[in-house]
């Protein structure tokens, strides 16, 4: 489709709002990685900084969003894809909103029953998982400017992640109810696991929606 100067100038500025939220939620979820770490190894000044960068991160995300929600509507017409703009958009902020309701989740949580549980590996790997998962996810809106043909292959390896994270998801489901006695933690452990799931699941919505973009462009 061929786009004159106007709308090549217009792409070029909503794609660049886009890739700073996205960066954004990188950020998010590496720091919620450090910390889940900090906080296992007793290290709580440095969990509190890499809480509050998440908790920057979701804010920046938000603002990324407002912002590329005012250029939108002032381009009227100009992109005819800008709903599903919108749409990873949004996206992108629920993604950074449940990474940071995660990392409130981890605070409150029994460390002392986490670790006789054997679950540490369990959520250094989930993840783990996560941060390869919003990795790729942010190199499919990169593609958008730069080679939008790689796309589909950055999707399909979205897709992978998110069945290999399904699949550790349910074991460890399945591990925190055989090991944790104590009703009060197995939910709030449970109710963490389950989060992490819908970041998952985020992450790949975010990456179909690039993808229909993808051929738009």
């Amino acid at each position: 489709m061929y786009l004159g100067e106007p709308e090549l100038q217009a792409k070029r500025r909503t794609l660049a709002v886009l890739m700073d939220e996205s960066r954004k939620v990188v950020d998010a979820i590496r720091n919620l990685s450090l910390y889940f770490t900090s906080l296992i190894n007793g290290k709580n000044d440095e969990a509190e900084v890499h809480q509050q960068a998440v908790s920057s991160a979701l804010l920046e995300v938000q603002g990324f969003r407002r912002a590329l929600t005012r250029q939108l509507a002032e381009m009227g017409g100009m992109l005819l894809n800008r709903e599903d703009l919108l749409r990873t958009a949004y996206a992108l902020e629920e993604l950074s909103s449940y990474i940071e309701s995660v990392a409130f989740r981890l605070g409150q949580i029994n460390l002392k029953t986490l670790k006789e549980a054997e679950m540490v590996p369990d959520m250094d790997a989930l993840l783990g998982m996560l941060i390869d998962s919003i990795g790729k996810t942010n190199e499919t809106i990169r593609a958008l400017q730069i080679n939008p043909v790689k796309v589909p292959d950055l999707v399909s390896a979205v897709e992978k992640i998110e069945r290999d994270f399904d699949l550790k998801y349910r074991k460890s489901i399945v591990k925190a109810i055989k090991k944790i006695d104590n009703f009060k933690d197995l939910i709030l452990i449970k109710d963490v696991l389950e989060r992490l799931e819908i970041v998952s699941d985020l992450s790949l919505k975010v990456a179909d929606t690039v993808l229909i973009i993808s051929i738009g462009f």
